[in-house]
């Protein structure tokens, strides 16, 4: 019954995810940003590399994410809407734990997520076919997962934690992103700064630019900002057992 129940609420939340106009709307506000930035910015190559160099896909990825976490947060926002919370009446009538409640949310966000940031990659690979003629990717797949799985869960996390707090402070939190990419370069968040600086500090290889390489430094901060998010999961999940036991 639990089962069942889990699996009729995830695609209700899905679908009413999905079919928000917020989603379409910023699913095309991002992919044009997505375009406008490889096409005025990344174009040109990142700290003397090539446009389709790794360095260059990792800055395009760094300065797209914001807005992908931003799309996010607000709809992770329609979760404290008056009509959100109604609709939680009903399923807090149900045979599912507030543990389970939480997770079908963050994944049905997770999905979300992976949609927008599969806008954003895609359009890169075309970008880069159509123009250079570029067709090895295989180096972009470690770059496409360590910056945008970091940045999911700790905002998606965090987004959870101050929503059921109060609303307001999601949107705070949107408003700290901008303020988070003048981070040190070691703890960028995005990535944006560190994979534009670091090139110009490495001895150039046979192919004209720096091998390309992370620092530790650079993925104890990912590690780190896992474990944040999930540690804001947990905080999430007890304060909404909190609430429950009062109601």
């Amino acid at each position: 019954m639990n089962k069942k129940c889990m699996i009729k609420i995830f695609y209700y939340e899905l679908k009413r995810m999905l079919r928000n106009k917020l989603f379409f709307g910023m699913l095309v506000v991002n992919g044009l940003f997505a375009w406008f930035t490889l096409s005025f910015d990344i174009i040109m190559g990142t700290a003397c590399t090539a446009p389709f160099s790794v360095w260059s896909y990792c800055v395009y990825l760094g300065r797209t994410l914001p807005l992908v976490m931003i799309t996010v947060l607000l709809l992770i926002a329609n979760y404290y809407s008056r009509k959100q919370k109604q609709v939680e009446v009903l399923t807090s009538a149900t045979p599912i734990s507030s543990f389970c409640q939480i997770m079908i949310r963050t994944l049905a966000a997770g999905i979300c997520f992976l949609l927008i940031a599969l806008v954003v990659i895609v359009l890169a690979l075309l970008f880069y076919v159509s123009f250079f003629r570029f067709h090895d990717f295989a180096a972009y797949i470690l770059p496409s997962v360590l910056l945008p799985l970091p940045c999911f869960v700790f905002f998606t996390s965090l987004g959870q934690l101050l929503g059921s707090i109060h609303r307001s402070l999601v949107y705070v939190l949107i408003l700290l992103i901008f303020a988070i990419r003048i981070m040190p370069s070691a703890f960028d968040f995005f990535g944006a700064g560190y994979f534009s600086t670091v090139p110009l500090t490495l001895p150039v290889g046979v192919d004209g630019e720096p091998a390309f390489q992370i620092s530790v430094a650079f993925v104890a901060a990912r590690v780190l900002y896992l474990v944040l998010g999930i540690v804001c999961i947990d905080l999430t999940m007890i304060l909404s057992a909190r609430k429950s036991q009062k109601a």
